[in-house]
């Protein structure tokens, strides 16, 4: 699943069972997380000489281990309804590694294993039925989380543009809510 997409589904799960803007933030931001272990990406461009992407990503983020303990600091961040945050954040991180179980195939035809229970088994779990990463199931998983995320513009008047600064939300709820005004009455 692309990164667009996890945040959308992320910020969708801080959306629909929580209240502040902080709190959302914190359960998006723990359903990113997984991907931290696509960092090696960086290393092997800067090294050329190294293959960490390919070692590594679906690994160290994408486990049971790691989903704990995001959610756990995930909680203890929150000022709040620490158990609710940490029960979503949880919850968005097992839709990232599930989306990235059903719809991560590269183009080369390789499925990205996920090693669920590492460190304590190395086993990686696949889907025979894995689509690519660029299928039309996810362009429409995308479609309907993209939309869904507008629905909340229009009936909260709240965005995963929160995220990236107030004066970026600002203008994306104006823009979402002139346009539904012109085009959808």
């Amino acid at each position: 699943m692309t990164p667009s997409a996890h945040l959308m589904m992320s910020w969708l799960c801080g959306a629909s069972t929580v209240v502040t803007k902080r709190e959302r933030i914190i359960i998006t931001l723990a359903g990113l997380a997984p991907d931290l272990d696509g960092a090696g990406l960086l290393i092997d461009w800067f090294t050329g000489t190294t293959r960490y992407y390919q070692q590594w990503h679906h690994v160290f983020g994408h486990n049971l281990v790691f989903a704990v303990a995001i959610a756990t600091c995930a909680g203890l961040l929150a000022r709040t309804r620490q158990a609710r945050v940490w029960l979503m954040s949880f919850v968005a991180i097992h839709l990232h590694l599930f989306t990235d179980l059903i719809g991560s195939k590269g183009p080369d035809g390789y499925q990205w294993p996920i090693e669920y229970l590492y460190p304590f088994s190395n086993t990686g779990l696949t889907w025979q039925g894995q689509w690519a990463l660029n299928a039309w199931q996810n362009q429409l998983i995308w479609l309907a989380l993209l939309l869904a995320c507008i629905s909340y513009i229009k009936r909260k008047n709240i965005s995963f543009f929160e995220l990236f600064g107030n004066k970026l939300d600002e203008a994306a709820r104006s823009l979402c809510i002139r346009l539904s005004a012109r085009y959808f009455r």
